[in-house]
Formats: structure tokens, C-alpha cells, sequence
């Protein structure tokens, strides 16, 4: 078993859960050009990187439309709501046993880190993390660069494991050096995901098998004090019957 030292997450698709959301703004934008709205298959099936090609993938044409005009369409209607996405079911819990085992946590996005960044602290997860990579413009290119750069500066990170939801996610651990879980339930359809060669989980919880030495994401700090409650409340009861008199 490898001893990672730091996780590496994903943002859209892996730890919020803005899939079926990011169909809706897709579809707005799609219905203002007066083209036909994508299904979910659809979407997963066409959904990569470069965005811009995922575009293309869609019909547009940026010979006579602006990809710069499109982008910041779309980023306004996502922004217009997106503080009411809620996170993947078990990401809180599995942000806290890593945290709890002494693993340092980043988000590796490509997505604007100002905007994630709230977005953190919008739903008090922000504690987890030792830093936010992300770009610094809404048509920056390559989270991949970001992170070489940020690992170069930081080698006492040691070894790290990436978890994401996109095949983009599995090529950017590989040109990092990194090793990579792939998660269900995001951006990819599951056939992409399951053809990769990297490991593939449907819930948070399940990529301690291949993070933690012990494959388990038991919390000390949670069942101490949960036997600390249970045994004060024994001792207490005990004492009311007159029967610790001795202790």
C-alpha cells in the first residue's frame, strides 16, 4: 500500500454535485442559439477537455461565434445559482477522515479559484484544505500546469493521489506523477470511466481502500469521544444508585 501524504480533489462533478445543473445551463445556452437541447447521455458522451471542443462537439461554430462571448454566457447562468448546489452525498465525511489521518488536501480545478474558493466557504468545508489550484481567469487553460508549478515550489508535499470524476482528471495525475481514483456519478459516463485502467468508485468513502494503509476510513476522534459519552453516562448513573462510593 502506497503511504500518500496529500489528496488531490476535483472540484465540478467530484465533490459538488452540479452535473444535471450543468445540463440545465448547457441547455440555456443551447436553446438562446436556437438549437436543440442535449439529454444527459448526451452530455456525458460529448463532455471533455478543452471546453472548447466540448463546444464544438455541441454545433457551434466559432468562426462566426465568439467562444469568449459563449463562455461568459454560460458563466453567468452557472454562477446565478451555483451557491445552491449541494456537495456529493458522503464528501463531508471523507474530507474529514483524511484530515484526521494527517493528510493535507487541495482541490485541483479547472475552474476559476476565486469562485471556488466561496464556494468552500459557503458550505464550511474550507478547513480542509491547504490550498485551492485553480485558474485565475474563466478561459485559463491548464489546472495541469498550475499544479507542476505549485509541486515544484512545494516537494515536501510527497506523494499524492488524485480523486476526479473525468478522464481529464486521470490524464492530469499521470503527467503529474501522480496515481488517481476515478469517481462515478460526474461529469463522464461510467463506460468512459470504467475503461480508463484506474480505479473506479461510486462513493467517497469507497477510495480509503486504496488511500488509507488500513483500506478504512475509521475517525478516532469520533469514536473516543462517542466512548467517553457512553462510559460518563454509565459512571453517572452508577453514582445517582450510591454504588461508586469506593471508586
Amino acid at each position: 500500500m502506497n503511504e500518500y501524504t496529500a489528496v488531490f480533489w476535483d472540484w465540478n462533478g467530484t465533490l459538488i454535485d452540479d452535473v444535471d445543473y450543468n445540463i440545465d445551463c448547457i441547455n440555456q445556452l443551447i436553446g438562446k442559439m436556437g438549437r436543440k437541447a442535449i439529454d444527459k447521455r448526451e452530455y456525458l458522451d460529448a463532455f471533455g477537455f478543452p471546453v472548447v471542443n466540448f463546444y464544438k462537439k455541441l454545433g457551434f461554430e466559432f468562426d462566426n461565434e465568439s467562444y469568449v462571448k459563449v463562455a461568459d454566457q454560460y458563466i453567468a447562468t452557472y454562477n446565478a445559482h451555483a451557491d445552491e448546489l449541494p456537495l456529493r452525498k458522503g464528501v463531508k465525511e471523507a474530507l474529514a477522515v483524511y484530515a484526521d489521518k494527517g493528510l493535507k488536501q487541495f482541490i485541483l480545478t479547472a475552474s476559476e479559484k476565486k469562485i471556488v474558493e466561496h464556494g468552500l466557504m459557503s458550505r464550511g468545508i474550507e478547513k480542509y484544505f491547504t490550498e485551492v489550484l485553480g485558474l485565475d481567469n474563466f478561459l485559463a487553460k491548464g489546472k495541469t500546469e498550475i499544479a507542476r508549478a505549485y509541486l515544484a515550489e512545494h516537494p515536501q508535499i510527497g506523494k499524492c493521489v488524485m480523486i476526479g470524476d473525468t478522464l481529464h482528471d486521470l490524464d492530469t495525475a499521470r503527467e503529474l506523477g501522480m496515481d488517481c481514483i476515478l469517481m462515478k456519478g460526474g461529469h463522464s459516463s461510467d463506460e468512459k470511466l470504467l475503461q480508463a485502467g484506474a480505479p473506479v468508485v461510486d462513493h467517497p468513502n469507497e477510495t480509503y481502500r486504496y488511500v488509507l494503509p488500513t483500506g478504512r476510513g475509521y475517525r478516532k476522534s469520533a469514536v473516543d469521544l462517542s466512548f467517553v459519552s457512553k462510559y460518563k453516562s454509565f459512571y453517572d448513573d452508577l453514582k445517582n444508585t450510591n454504588k461508586t462510593e469506593d471508586w
